[in-house]
């Protein structure tokens, strides 16, 4: 590997998107002092970061910052000002009227759209609602407001409103004040799909009830006996669910049965498990939940089935049948979980319940015969006893018995007798070879070393496994051909199976045969663990519970360790002059598809030729055997990954992306993007991806424009710092409502409008927390993507030419000359994110 080398700052720079950083601070008054501001005194006023981005862009517009450079401003208020200042709008008489900074936003925002905010430039609503309303005036997509424009709708309900007029439906039955806006939307988006409530609906049943109503419709199941019965919402989703996948639920369900205990007998019937044992209402979900898992592991659950016990009792004891232990120990109610995980951790150390399985005890102290019945025979063998370790030797853990007869001086000589009861009083009495020690008595020999007692051997048990009758590999690897290039052709993309098939067989785990050594001392097998059934799609356990047999016919394979089988189509070829291809399952495309055409399937695609300037979309992966070759339109977007002989001119969006080649193309990949061999290259175009690229060249030598953008792009840097931005914008009204709401308690009752204005800043601070939590969610989701692309990096391993642009992590290198390499090169950014470094 070439040697490390880091690169001057010139050639890579801080984007300034990353603004929650762990080094934001510093880039931040980096870039300010950059830019001529005062850096000592910024530190000394102790701006924040965000606060600090607010002077940078300021400054950077050429505004006078020293208007808003005020360190006991929000930064809210600061990006307020600002861009106030920055569009040209004057605001001081809504900033005298004792607008606050979120609702001047909203003012703002309208004048800048060139609307009337006349209708809403009022204290009487919130940002919220202000929103709401500008976004109806809004050219393009004006809306008669008065049908929401009472303060008394809370934001979300006018929301709704707004788009129902919108989509051009009936708000007549829902824009009212008293109807919660979950309600209204489920009316909406339900009239929207084409279901429209009737009004005895509407007053009879919640917003979840309506919203199972929708989704049955569309699912195009009929739920409605189980309306009639009185079926809550979590009820209903979950036999809407169980209807649409054809399972018998209704044998094994009451009405008393909450949702998620249905839930957990559908899930049970989903993977194929004996749903009888525990689907009972005297159990809760958390119980049932205990038992499906334990049937799905394949274990008798008989000793934990019972409703007495607690949910983590049971757990105790299915963790304890999976480690085959001896459950009966600490399985008694008069434990508490507690109690029982304690119990079954020591069993598993070996402390409690005897030996561990698979020890031996010490051989055993020899038993003299007592003198007062001795005769000569006796006291030969005690003399034997007496020096027992020069006749005796133990081997392999007491698992062999060697005898050794030295001559004696005394003229005394071993008989059968003798050994026999010289081998008993010195207890080894199991697995002795008679007809051995009969031999050796008859010769009357000396005897050197003579096995003469062997114990039994243990064997433990076998772990259950499953055999399976398909080719279970899940990575699409091409063949590499001696020029460097794959060959896709020969590639095993695609396994057929019809209905019927065999595809699995379980073969149960075995208990194993317990040992022993020659002093009789046990040694118990360690018993096998049965596996978890097969999960997954298109097939069914029989009722032997080890067979496994596809329901229909399709495509088979194996997917992150579960048993897919989709539908499977097959076409010769596909024209522009044939109707889109639209599939539930997988379409293999035999031959060529022609420009023009459009395929769409909601399983893998694979093309055994060439598709030219065609689009295809695919639930799973993408295999085009031939080449992609799309310079006029078309491309390609997978849920999984996707490959082919080269990409020319292409737009590709999918989890890993890989290829002999890709010129002048965009590709967007979660995960990798792979070239292969020597020749493989990038040229021209922007690759996007999270996790890095392997090629081995990047650029050409005519100096084509590529960029190589790693890790966590700006867009998904923009949507991290909007929303972090956000939730500290929603904190603080947040607070200011709470602080309002206080103030209200202390008024007491008052009149009528009081109380109306109670209510509403009641609902306001209800939408608020739920929009933090919101926010929260989507944080966290985008955190660990940004996790995940840590140490991106482009592994070169021929040539990177000039021209090359890589962006890692945000930051920017251009290549400014050839460089080449005998070994790789490789392009990652530094710790702090600052540069980017060539190792």
């Amino acid at each position: 590997m070439a040697n490390l080398s880091y690169e001057s700052t010139a050639s890579s720079s801080y984007s300034g998107l990353d603004v929650f950083s762990g080094n934001s601070y510093e880039n931040e008054l980096k870039l300010c002092q950059e830019m001529g501001a005062d850096v000592q005194k910024l530190k000394s006023l102790h701006f924040n970061t965000l606060q600090l981005a607010e002077i940078r862009k300021g400054l950077s517009d050429k505004l006078d910052v020293s208007k808003y450079m005020d360190p006991n401003l929000s930064w809210g208020a600061m990006e307020e000002i600002r861009l106030e200042m920055y569009q040209g709008i004057d605001m001081s008489s809504y900033r005298e009227q004792g607008f606050d900074t979120t609702q001047l936003a909203q003012i703002r925002e309208g004048l800048v759209a060139g609307i009337d905010v006349t209708p809403y430039a009022k204290k009487v609503y919130f940002a919220d609602q202000m929103r709401e309303i500008r976004r109806g005036l809004t050219k393009g997509s004006e809306v008669p407001i008065i049908f929401y424009q009472d303060p008394a709708f809370e934001a979300l309900q006018m929301r709704e409103i707004r788009k129902g007029l919108q989509a051009g439906i009936d708000i007549s039955h829902y824009a009212h004040v008293t109807m919660p806006y979950l309600k209204m939307r489920a009316i909406r988006t339900s009239a929207e799909d084409g279901l429209v409530f009737e009004q005895k609906d509407i007053d009879r049943y919640n917003a979840g009830i309506l919203n199972q109503m929708h989704k049955a419709y569309m699912d195009k199941v009929d739920i409605s006996k189980y309306i009639a019965r009185k079926f809550d919402a979590e009820q209903l989703e979950e036999m809407r669910i169980a209807i649409k996948k054809g399972l018998p639920i209704d044998k094994y369900i009451t009405d008393d049965m909450r949702g998620d205990t249905i839930r957990e007998i559908r899930i049970g019937l989903e993977n194929g498990v004996d749903v009888r044992q525990y689907a009972d209402v005297a159990y809760g979900w958390q119980q049932m939940y205990e038992m499906r898992i334990g049937l799905e592991h394949q274990l008798d659950i008989k000793p934990y089935c019972k409703p007495l016990y607690q949910a983590d009792q049971m757990r105790e004891i299915r963790l304890g049948l999976e480690e085959s232990l001896d459950v009966s120990k600490f399985s008694s109610l008069m434990y508490t979980a507690r109690d029982m995980r304690r119990i079954r951790q020591s069993m598993l150390a070996g402390s409690i319940g005897g030996k561990k399985a698979g020890s031996t005890e010490q051989k055993a102290e020899a038993e003299p015969i007592s003198p007062s019945k001795i005769s000569g025979e006796d006291a030969f063998v005690n003399d034997m006893l007496e020096h027992r370790d020069t006749y005796l030797n133990f081997e392999e853990g007491n698992m062999m018995c060697f005898l050794t007869l030295p001559e004696r001086m005394d003229g005394r000589k071993y008989t059968e007798e003798i050994i026999f009861k010289f081998l008993e009083k010195a207890k080894v009495i199991y697995g002795v070879d008679k007809e051995a020690v009969k031999k050796i008595g008859r010769e009357g020999k000396p005897v050197i070393r003579a096995l003469v007692a062997a114990g039994m051997e243990v064997v433990n048990g076998r772990n259950g496994y499953y055999e399976y009758f398909f080719d279970t590999s899940e990575e699409l690897e091409p063949e590499l051909l001696k020029d460097g290039t794959c060959d896709l052709d020969k590639m095993k993309c695609l396994q057929p199976v019809k209905v019927g098939d065999k595809i699995a067989e379980y073969h149960k785990a075995t208990k194993g045969t317990d040992g022993y050594d020659v002093f009789g001392n046990y040694i118990k097998a360690i018993p096998g663990k049965e596996i978890p059934i097969l999960k997954g799609t298109g097939f069914m356990i029989m009722n032997d519970r080890v067979s496994y047999v596809a329901t229909y016919t399709g495509a088979i394979r194996m997917v992150e360790g579960k048993v897919e089988i989709t539908k499977l189509m097959v076409v010769q070829e596909v024209k522009i002059t044939d109707k889109k291809i639209k599939y539930d399952g997988t379409v293999f495309v035999v031959g060529d598809v022609f420009s023009g055409s459009e395929i769409e399937a909601t399983g893998d695609v694979i093309v055994g030729g060439h598709l030219e300037s065609s689009t295809v979309v695919a639930g799973g992966e993408v295999v085009i055997k031939g080449g992609v070759t799309c310079p006029i339109r078309g491309g390609i977007t997978a849920k999984g990954d996707v490959c082919a002989k080269y990409f020319e001119g292409a737009t590709i969006s999918g989890e890993n992306i890989s290829a002999n080649y890709f010129i002048n193309c965009k590709v967007e990949a979660r995960g990798y993007v792979k070239t292969y061999g020597r020749v493989g290259m990038i040229y021209g175009g922007t690759i996007n991806c999270i996790y890095g690229i392997e090629a081995a060249s990047v650029g050409n030598k005519s100096g084509a424009r590529t960029i190589i953008n790693l890790g966590v792009n700006s867009g998904i840097l923009s949507k991290y710092n909007n929303a972090q931005k956000s939730i500290v914008r929603e904190v603080e009204q947040l607070e200011t409502l709470n602080t309002e709401k206080e103030r209200l308690k202390e008024l007491g009752a008052g009149n009528r409008e009081l109380m109306q204005w109670k209510v509403k800043i009641n609902a306001a601070v209800a939408s608020k927390e739920t929009r933090i939590r919101e926010l929260k969610a989507e944080i966290a989701s985008l955190e660990e993507e940004i996790n995940k692309s840590n140490g991106a990096s482009a592994v070169i391993t021929e040539m990177a030419y000039a021209n090359t642009i890589f962006v890692i992590s945000g930051v920017i290198y251009r290549l400014e000359s050839d460089r080449k390499t005998y070994d790789k090169m490789i392009f990652k950014a530094d710790a702090k994110k600052e540069n980017i470094i060539v190792l």
